[in-house]
């Protein structure tokens, strides 16, 4: 643990933080945004909701916050100041003394099970239908997926369409990607003679980059929180 200087924590309206109680038995891990912060004194951040309803937050309420600051997970305690309901529902938490961090290595993967559909553009792969598999790994920079049957071969050039939940929200995203390796294994999913597949991302849109980015990022908070 070291003792923070203002000047590191280096945070950005919008991002998402992970509020975590810390009396009591609700381990519940809590999605927020900031939504501003004056150093020394106070975060603001959104009221956490379950579901569509605003929870009731109170104030001396004790939280352990965790978020992504470059490639660095922070966590820190902090308690809830004031509850606001008015011109929104927002919180006031006060501002840490002291942080623990953990360097994230460059393309971190995590462990998944998400259900995707997967278009080749290769002439001897194109069918009607995308087909369908399951990522099984995934980080920053790629994915691996494994399927029943053989996708594409090294090197073609591939869509990957799937639903990623990020801070309560679910979100399809078709990421552009390159076959870089295939092999045949077993899995839990398919059994013996499974096909898995490598993936490159060939990320273009913005948009498509800071939300794998985000999801990539919660699953690494949730792992290391745990």
């Amino acid at each position: 643990m070291w003792r923070m200087d203002y000047s590191d924590l280096k945070m950005q309206v919008g991002e998402t933080l992970q509020l975590q109680p810390r009396d009591g038995e609700d381990s519940r891990r809590l999605q927020v945004r900031l939504i501003g912060y004056l150093p020394g004194a106070s975060l603001l951040v959104t009221t956490p909701k379950v579901g569509d309803k605003v929870m009731i937050v109170r104030e001396g309420q004790p939280y352990v916050v965790r978020m992504m600051i470059g490639n660095r997970i922070v966590g820190f305690a902090t308690t809830v100041l004031r509850s606001c309901a008015r011109p929104f529902p927002y919180l006031h938490l006060s501002y840490p003394g002291e942080v623990e961090q953990i360097t994230v290595r460059k393309a971190q993967r995590v462990r998944v099970r998400l259900f995707a559909s997967l278009k080749n553009s290769n002439p001897a792969f194109e069918v009607e239908k995308p087909r369908t598999g399951t990522i099984v790994d995934m980080s920053t920079a790629g994915a691996l997926m494994v399927a029943a049957e053989p996708l594409g071969e090294i090197g073609d050039e591939v869509s990957i369409s799937c639903v990623f939940k990020i801070s309560g929200a679910e979100k399809l995203l078709s990421l552009p990607a390159f076959i870089r390796n295939v092999h045949v294994g077993q899995s839990e999913v398919h059994g013996e003679g499974s096909y898995y597949h490598g993936l490159e991302f060939n990320l273009t849109d913005q948009q498509d980059t800071f939300i794998l980015h985000g999801f990539v990022y919660e699953q690494i908070v949730k792992a290391h929180s745990e």
